[in-house]
């Protein structure tokens, strides 16, 4: 018969979190099982694009009208001019 495993606290803070992970093992806390995760490459990549408060402003208000958000919607003009551009 196995002994009983205990439950994994609630943690108050990050800190905590790691003191108790720093002297507890998770294998303390039931069986364990593989897991198949698929690691993707990012199909993306971030920059940085500066804009005045009026136009962040637009941005956000034309976004929200469709229901998106406004780095998707910017991201989706540029991607439609940039296509336009790449085709003529």
């Amino acid at each position: 018969m196995s002994a009983k495993k205990s439950k994994i606290p609630k943690f108050r803070s990050d800190r905590a979190e790691r003191a108790f992970w720093s002297k507890h093992s998770i294998e303390e806390f039931g069986d364990l099982q593989d897991l198949d995760v698929e690691i993707r490459p990012t199909r993306t990549e971030q920059i940085a694009l500066r804009l005045s408060k009026e136009d962040l402003t637009v941005l956000r208000a034309l976004a929200r009208k469709r229901g998106i958000g406004h780095t998707t919607l910017a991201r989706s003009v540029l991607e439609q001019w940039l296509e336009k551009k790449h085709v003529s």
